[in-house]
């Protein structure tokens, strides 16, 4: 990224999944989206409280190899790196666009 310079997705990030393993299998975790996207937080301030934070995250609408949309689940993780600092935020909702993005409503859980 150039200095000055105002990129759509100016973060890196990944979105994984958690597959429930049934019976004695263990459960399975796989990436359902690794790549560019944006954040802003949407918490109003309210005084003195403490709230968990959150936030608007922006991908991209792409398609995996199988020619699936990817619009992340409810529950699914997302983990993104903004200049340096990495953080962990849930999955709420999510809300494909007829513009080419996804808005991904989430919770933050935790700083690295």
């Amino acid at each position: 990224m150039i200095k000055g310079e105002i990129l759509e997705y100016p973060y890196e990030g990944t979105i994984t999944r958690t597959i429930a393993g049934k019976g004695m299998q263990s459960d399975t975790v796989i990436t359902v989206y690794e790549g560019v996207m944006d954040e802003h937080m949407a918490t109003d301030e309210e005084g003195r409280v403490m709230q968990t934070s959150s936030y608007i995250i922006s991908i991209p609408l792409t398609q995996d190899n199988e020619g699936k949309w990817i619009v992340p689940h409810k529950g699914d993780k997302i983990s993104l790196t903004r200049y340096g600092e990495t953080f962990n935020l849930t999955v709420d909702n999510a809300d494909p666009s007829q513009l080419g993005g996804v808005s991904i409503y989430a919770t933050r859980n935790s700083w690295k």
